[in-house]
C-alpha cells in the first residue's frame, strides 16, 4: 500500500514537472525570489507590462495608484496614474509600434525588478527603428504600483 501511494505521489510530481511550465504564458520571463509572496507584485507588473503591448492606456491607468509616482530620465517626478497614462498615450502615439519585451524579473518582497527592451518605429516621416535597454523598479501595494522608478540612457536607440 505504501509503496502505491509513493508511486502515485512520484506520478503526479512528475506530471506537474513536465506539464507545468505549459501552463503559464508562453513566452513568460524567469521570475526569480524566494517565497510566494512576490508573487501577486510580479503579477501586477506582468499585467502593466501586457497592457503596454496592447496600447491599453486605460488598463495601465488603472494598474497604477492614483497618487503613484513615475520618475524617469525625461521627467523628475510624475505623481497620478491619469497622467502617468496620459505619459503612455503620447508614447503609442509617438511609436505606434511599441513593444517592451521582458528580459528578466526578479522581486522582494513589495518591489519588482524589470529589465526589458523597448522597441518600434517613430512616428517621424523616416519610421526610424529604437531599441532601448530598460530598467525599472516597481513598489507594489494593494496590487497598485505606488512608485515606478525607471532608467535607461536618453540617447540610447
Amino acid at each position: 500500500m505504501l509503496m502505491k501511494i509513493v508511486t502515485k505521489n512520484f506520478l503526479a510530481c512528475l506530471v506537474c514537472s513536465v506539464l507545468a511550465p505549459t501552463w503559464s504564458m508562453a513566452a513568460s520571463p524567469v521570475v526569480s525570489g524566494p517565497g510566494t509572496s512576490q508573487l501577486e507584485p510580479v503579477k501586477t507588473v506582468q499585467l502593466k507590462f501586457e497592457a503596454f503591448n496592447r496600447h491599453d492606456a486605460a488598463a495601465i491607468e488603472t494598474l497604477y495608484a492614483s497618487d503613484a509616482i513615475l520618475r524617469s530620465p525625461d521627467y523628475p517626478e510624475l505623481v497620478g496614474n491619469s497622467k502617468i497614462a496620459d505619459t503612455y498615450r503620447w508614447i503609442f502615439d509617438a511609436i505606434p509600434d511599441a513593444k517592451d519585451s521582458i528580459v528578466s524579473i526578479d522581486s522582494t518582497e513589495n518591489r519588482v525588478y524589470v529589465q526589458f527592451v523597448l522597441s518600434g518605429h517613430m512616428k517621424d516621416p523616416g519610421h526610424k527603428p529604437i531599441s532601448v535597454r530598460i530598467m525599472s523598479v516597481y513598489t507594489i501595494k494593494d496590487h497598485r504600483v505606488v512608485s515606478d522608478s525607471t532608467y535607461y540612457d536618453r540617447k540610447a536607440s
